[in-house]
């Protein structure tokens, strides 16, 4: 567990060729008069990159994974040669770690001097992340590439990863002057996330290095090194048969194997089923978008007005992690999405402590350095999110499903889905339809799933308060028109739009009605005044107006997203868990082919679906996973039928 997500920034100069030294390792991040060519020559030409990348089917992906991300050459390079040689539907990732990040500042000093590679330098800083311990996911449709960055040590960074490796790029300080980083768990993990024939090239020839390879499943072999170097390494990983994915110990939560992906159904028209289809079409996928209702987004995702609020815990945990990591890409996917600040505006967000114990865990929280100031700092009152903000949801659901690869369809309910030797045959009142792949997005609409899985979501009624600014006192009114940043405590206000405050929203249990009422109204009322000094006495009812909509909640406030398998079949496989909560077992479990789920956002869906989504494409097309292996362990649907079965009541 971790005490803080803060990254140590590397000692780094710029000697006067502009060329960035690491003092803490005395060595340079690359060479100013052959940098380029060095990248080329030892990890493109031995990595054998352009036959492999011309040689790719169609919709083939290729992953390469590097061992030190440094100023990104390797990567800028290889997305280069990519795009040049590669055929037009491909797609590439790379996974990078780095243990001493560079801010962007320097990152983009550092690059200056490569003027060839600026077109692929301007979008890297664009989208170049919040330096802040984790998992990062960096997405260039355009480009058709994927950048993942481990922020954190290199060894935890690649047990971390869920996926297959093409190629390695062994990049780094030279093993003399950086031995830790060349550790024993790191050539597990290459040998846990290589498949046969997937190869390395290293500027090293170091006996660390050939030791450590030669132990862990590759052919190596030493050939002339670059320039002054005299030898490097090069080598083919050859095991008889590939390794798993994840862990033993983690069988039950299995993600599934490559499968064709032809077309693919999204059940439900909210954020997380938009952000779902939206990352698929962005893929080069024909999807499908069914929803039942009469209009996009026409549940808990069609406020007029949302916030962006992760409510980050104080202590380290999986769950934490992913909140972390879905509000950093959050905020990175709505800048990128809407240019012009129409969807979503970057105002802040104030905290305010509901209650005492609140006001503690704040200041533990601050008093423990946990998170960088970038991302939460204090604040008189309580604490500043800089990286939040508000979303219109409906409009952004809007936006993301206007892509020519999906296709909506409105007044529209899955009724039935039969599994076929093709795939899919999902059925609506009208008519049957066949697909490689579903992903129900449908909340809390997950009927058709019960004869394989039920889980404990369960529906929450919220009521928006909205009302016009000019019908408030002039006293009222100018408190109102004051606030620019989304204020956040037992109930939420957002910034004035369009002359209208959005605030609330209530949180009531056993209540389904969709109707408004005043009840509702005057208790969002009582929480307004909470977050702002007004008089709400002098605000009449009748001028409230707003919308109702049903959460999907879950019980261990988690959504539940990944491939869906059958709940008896999880109990006979593993039932030993009942008399041994620590068993373990190497039979992974039987996942349904091509059924995935991503619900249970409840009320911080516009921080957790974006990330969700991305995820949930990385299943459906074999990619390396957006989220690091713990974190897809705690959003995994299968983890409530391993606790029933670990506490005996399977």
């Amino acid at each position: 567990m971790l005490t803080s997500y803060r990254l140590e920034l590397p000692a780094l100069n710029f000697g006067e060729d502009g060329v960035p030294r690491s003092s803490a390792f005395d060595d340079v991040y690359f060479d100013k008069d052959a940098g380029l060519d060095e990248t080329r020559y030892v990890f493109l030409q031995h990595n054998l990159l352009t036959e492999r990348f011309s040689n790719l089917a169609s919709q083939q992906r290729f992953t390469i994974a590097e061992t030190g991300f440094g100023t990104g050459l390797n990567f800028l390079c290889a997305w280069q040669l990519f795009l040049d040689t590669a055929p037009q539907d491909s797609w590439l990732h790379f996974a990078s770690v780095e243990k001493f990040p560079l801010s962007k500042d320097k990152l983009e000093q550092s690059l200056a001097m490569w003027p060839s590679l600026a077109a692929f330098v301007k979008p890297l800083i664009e989208q170049y992340p919040t330096l802040c311990h984790g998992l990062h996911t960096l997405f260039f449709p355009e480009q058709r590439t994927t950048l993942t960055l481990w922020f954190g040590e290199a060894s935890e960074g690649f047990t971390a990863f869920n996926g297959n490796v093409d190629a390695w790029f062994l990049d780094g300080f030279a093993p003399s002057k950086n031995p830790e980083m060349w550790s024993d768990e790191l050539f597990q993990n290459i040998q846990r996330l290589s498949h046969q024939g997937t190869t390395f090239a290293t500027f090293t020839a170091a006996g660390i290095v050939r030791r450590g390879l030669k132990a862990h499943g590759f052919e190596v072999q030493k050939v002339k090194g670059f320039g002054h170097k005299r030898e490097m390494m090069i080598g083919t990983f050859s095991l008889e048969e590939d390794t798993p994915t994840i862990a033993p110990s983690a069988t039950w939560f299995a993600t599934p194997k490559a499968t064709s992906v032809t077309r693919v159904l999204v059940v439900g028209s909210g954020i997380a089923g938009a952000t779902t289809a939206h990352a698929l079409a962005n893929k080069g996928i024909e999807v499908d978008v069914w929803e039942q209702g009469e209009q996009i987004a026409c549940g808990a995702s069609g406020n007029a007005q949302g916030m962006l609020y992760p409510k980050l815990g104080a202590s380290d945990t999986p769950v934490n992690r992913f909140y972390l990591s879905a509000y950093l890409y959050a905020n990175r996917f709505y800048n990128d999405l809407d240019k012009n600040a129409q969807l979503w505006q970057q105002s802040g967000l104030l905290q305010l402590p509901k209650n005492d114990a609140e006001q503690a865990k704040f200041t533990k929280m601050l008093d423990s350095h946990l998170y960088p100031e970038s991302i939460i700092k204090a604040h008189a009152n309580g604490l500043e999110l800089p990286l939040s903000g508000w979303v219109r949801p409906q409009a952004v659901c809007e936006q993301l499903l206007q892509h020519a690869r999906i296709h909506l369809s409105l007044n529209t309910k899955l009724q039935s889905l039969e599994k076929t030797q093709a795939g899919w045959l999902a059925t609506h009142s009208s008519s049957s339809c066949e697909y490689s792949h579903v992903v129900m997005c449908s909340a809390n609409e997950l009927q058709v799933l019960a004869a394989w899985q039920q889980w404990p979501t369960k529906a929450i009624r919220g009521q928006v308060t909205q009302l016009e600014t000019n019908k408030l006192s002039p006293d009222n009114q100018d408190k109102v028109q004051q606030v620019r940043q989304v204020l956040c405590g037992e109930g939420y206000l957002s910034p004035e739009l369009e002359g209208q405050i959005n605030f609330g929203a209530t949180y009531d249990l056993g209540n389904h009605s969709l109707e408004l009422c005043q009840q509702s109204h005057q208790e969002n009322l009582t929480k307004l005044a909470a977050l702002l000094p007004i008089n709400i006495e002098q605000i009449d009812l009748e001028a409230c107006k707003g919308r109702v909509a049903l959460r999907c909640t879950v019980t261990d406030y988690t959504p539940i997203i990944g491939p869906v398998s059958r709940h008896l079949d999880l109990v006979e496989k593993y039932a030993p868990l009942r008399q041994n909560a620590k068993w373990q077992s190497e039979e992974q479990c039987e996942l349904i082919d091509g059924l995935f789920i991503n619900v249970g956002h409840g009320s911080r869906g516009l921080v957790s679906a974006p990330l969700s989504g991305f995820y949930i494409s990385n299943l459906i097309l074999n990619e390396l996973a957006a989220l690091e292996q713990g974190v897809i362990e705690a959003l995994h649907p299968n983890r409530f039928s391993i606790r029933q079965l670990k506490r005996g009541e399977a």
